[in-house]
């Protein structure tokens, strides 16, 4: 029994494909910075880009502004990019970033569905009107009959289970 296993062992080994199979290597290449330079301003404004040789180039000014905290100091701050996508198409995006958050632009980003109904103003003035609430229907007590436009089944008793049954 013990040779009939080692012969089993040994003949599957022997059927095995014997292939090896090296590691593929990814040696990213390294593009040249053609241009880069960059300011700072005594008054903490600053310009900065630069252009590599596959043809990506950013652009940033900044402008420092009164932050949203008692110290806190933010920036304005103005730029672009481009770059080349692996279809073959420049893309550009032109940016503003401040107080109002980062505000991309470009012809490939998406943009907001725009909404069919525009959005109610809320007023400050409680005063002056009487507040609407909302109050529930009354509950009747007959549970046979449901309100216009509900539709609420009826269960009957089946030998496994209850089954709907719609009027």
């Amino acid at each position: 029994m013990k040779l009939f296993v080692l012969a089993a062992v040994l003949a599957v080994a022997a059927a095995a494909p014997s292939r090896s199979y090296a590691a593929p290597t990814y040696a990213p290449k390294v593009y040249q910075i053609l241009k880069q330079e960059a300011e700072l301003r005594d008054d903490q404004s600053y310009d900065s880009h630069f252009e590599t040789e596959n043809g990506i180039y950013a652009s940033e000014s900044g402008r420092p502004v009164e932050g949203y905290g008692d110290d806190e100091e933010s920036y304005d701050v103005n730029g672009q990019f481009s770059y080349t996508g692996d279809d073959g198409v420049v893309y550009k995006v032109v940016y503003v970033a401040n107080g109002n958050g980062f505000q991309p632009q470009g012809a490939h980003l998406p943009t907001p569905v725009p909404t069919e109904y525009p959005t109610p103003e809320a007023s400050d003035d409680d005063d002056d009107e009487e507040e609407e609430r909302y109050e529930a229907p009354e509950e009747e007590d007959d549970d046979d009959e449901a309100p216009a436009g509900y539709y609420q089944p009826q269960y009957e008793r089946v030998i496994v289970g209850y089954r709907p049954r719609y009027q």
